[in-house]
């Protein structure tokens, strides 16, 4: 087989079906099945077993998906190192980080990093999923822990603090309505504080986003976790705790092939100066 006939299996082994191994190639899924047919037949053996469910790798299927990976990893391996040559600070870059972040702290703040290097194409991407740094699902991930996949170096950014906000006019009483997040991340340390601030309080809504979390505070629906950043310059918004509920390490991760690649380090120092110009904003001491 050669490479292209790997992406294929690759693309069926990985998404399990055929519609969706089309969105991963770009092509429509006709051309996914009958290349896979193609394969088998020259091969003279079925590397997939079509079920209810969709495509299950035979053992067969699972030599040849392991053998594609290994491939893959290799030719990202060799792109990273041709571009890690690449000294202009230009080009694409792909950062991924949670939304309000890139929303409401970095995209204001852009304009700056063109005015130094207009070169440069972004791709913002915000997402509760932690993208493959190795298969370049991303170049840089704004992170809130140190990273500890040794392919995988980090550079420490600052703090960022949440605190507890209620609309202005919002009257808190000994057991109020509160904001949380949904089941699945109710142990999670910034779920477990608003229950400890209010162990009384009742959830009357979950969100799963910063941005949804903020809208309902906003309109009035009850008290919520939101960024400091957001919430210290939002005057229809007022803290309810004086301190910050929950405070967590930023940090740039990338690729150890890529952290030397001059637009990517470019675009890490500027997320780097704006943090540190912003300390008080991010860190929560910047209450009205």
């Amino acid at each position: 087989m050669n490479w292209d006939d790997l992406r294929y299996v690759l693309a069926v082994g990985r998404q399990r079906t055929l519609a969706a191994a089309s969105r991963a190639l770009g092509v429509d899924a006709t051309t996914v099945g009958r290349r896979i047919l193609a394969i088998e037949e020259k091969l003279g053996t079925r590397l997939f077993e079509r079920t209810r469910d969709g495509f299950a790798p035979t053992h067969t299927g699972e030599i040849a998906i392991a053998r594609a990976e290994e491939i893959e990893l290799h030719a990202l391996a060799l792109k990273r190192e041709v571009e890690g040559s690449d000294r202009r600070v230009e080009g694409p870059v792909r950062i991924t980080a949670l939304h309000k972040f890139l929303e409401g702290f970095i995209v204001p703040r852009l304009p700056r990093l063109w005015e130094q290097h207009p070169g440069l194409e972004l791709t913002l991407v915000s997402s509760m999923r932690v993208f493959d740094l190795s298969r370049r699902e991303a170049d840089i991930g704004i992170r809130y822990s140190r990273p500890t996949d040794p392919d995988l170096v980090g550079r420490r950014l600052g703090i960022q603090a949440t605190a507890l906000y209620a609309a202005r006019d919002f009257e808190i009483g000994d057991a109020p309505p509160l904001i949380g997040f949904p089941g699945e991340l109710d142990e999670i340390k910034e779920a477990r504080a608003v229950r400890d601030h209010f162990p009384r309080g009742r959830m009357v809504a979950r969100a799963n986003t910063e941005s949804l979390m903020m809208a309902l505070v906003r309109a009035g629906v009850g008290v919520g976790l939101i960024d400091c950043f957001a919430g210290d310059v939002d005057p229809a918004l007022r803290r309810v705790v004086p301190e910050p509920a929950v405070s967590d390490e930023i940090w740039a991760v990338v690729h150890v092939d890529m952290h030397r690649v001059t637009r990517v380090r470019a675009v890490i120092d500027f997320v780097t100066e704006i943090v540190a110009e912003e300390a008080d904003l991010l860190e929560g001491r910047h209450v009205r």
